[in-house]
């Protein structure tokens, strides 16, 4: 994991600390580093980082919402009628 993604090493330090880097949280975080974007990925590592938020289910919650603004956008209606209000 540390191989495959330099930047968990805070992550999982912290993660150690408060006892919640089992076999199976290990093994979840190697299925996301694999599964989601890397930039979505990294983005919500650090910003978990940030305000300590250790819990994989917040983790995969913050990248889904990174992947959703930065691959999902939706254009406004207006947009789609090309300006026209009509």
């Amino acid at each position: 994991l540390l191989r495959t993604v330099p930047e968990i090493q805070q992550y999982l330090g912290e993660m150690k600390k408060r006892g919640r880097a089992t076999t199976l949280a290990l093994r979840r975080l190697i299925r996301m580093a694999h599964e989601y974007p890397r930039e979505p990925f990294l983005r919500a590592l650090a910003t978990a980082i940030h305000y300590g938020l250790y819990d994989l289910e917040r983790l995969e919650s913050l990248i889904l919402r990174y992947i959703a603004e930065d691959y999902f956008q939706l254009s406004s209606r207006s947009d789609d009628q090309g300006g026209n209000n009509e």
